[in-house]
């Protein structure tokens, strides 16, 4: 009993040392913007040095349709060409403002259930750094050359956006399932402030 005890001691005083290490935490929320899609729509996300974590609620196009929720990191958005995006990918696939695309989460999307008909979704996510599907079993097609994870203590200086994508299953399947593709949207966080300074 008495070394039970001090296991259950030792787990408590360790998980509160890892959390007090992950502070401050940051709230932020945005809209969702619609790119080649009607959806509409808010995201929020809670970060912090090494964890981001949020939700996406939105109105989409199709009900009872595959939606896939994408994280697309700018890990350094200074080097962006002008406002972090396409441009930067195009430009040198996505190298200099260390872009990373991976799968945050998906759902089958619910009827609205209102005379606008369509979808809804509402999906949790969440991201670790150093832990995105770059990492194990995970690791993407090897084109283009961009990683996929967020840097380690990178949560509040990366800017954030998040692909809300409309799978068709048009094509390529392992296109479809390992990188977004039209139609989407988009919900965009900047960074935290003087986030270095935190």
């Amino acid at each position: 009993m008495l070394i039970r005890s001090c296991t259950f001691l030792l787990l408590i005083i360790s998980s509160a040392a890892v959390f007090a290490q992950d502070r401050p935490r940051v709230f932020q929320t945005a809209e969702v913007q619609p790119a080649g899609t009607s959806a509409e729509g808010a995201a929020w996300l809670k970060r912090s040095k090494n964890k981001v974590e949020g939700r996406v609620m939105a109105r989409v196009d199709k009900a009872n349709t595959p939606y896939t929720i994408w994280w697309v990191v700018f890990n350094n958005p200074d080097a962006c060409l002008a406002e972090c995006g396409p441009a930067d990918l195009q430009a040198d696939g996505g190298a200099a403002a260390d872009v990373a695309i991976f799968n945050a989460s998906g759902a089958i999307s619910a009827a609205s259930g209102d005379a606008v008909g369509g979808g809804v979704i509402n999906i949790d996510i969440s991201m670790i750094g150093r832990e995105g599907a770059g990492i194990g079993s995970q690791m993407g097609p090897p084109a283009p050359p961009f990683m996929r994870d967020l840097r380690k203590n990178n949560g509040l200086c990366g800017e954030i956006h998040l692909d809300i994508n409309e799978h068709e299953f048009n094509g390529d399947w392992v296109q479809e399932l390992t990188y977004p593709e039209f139609p989407q949207a988009f919900a965009i966080f900047p960074p935290v402030g003087e986030c270095s300074d935190l």
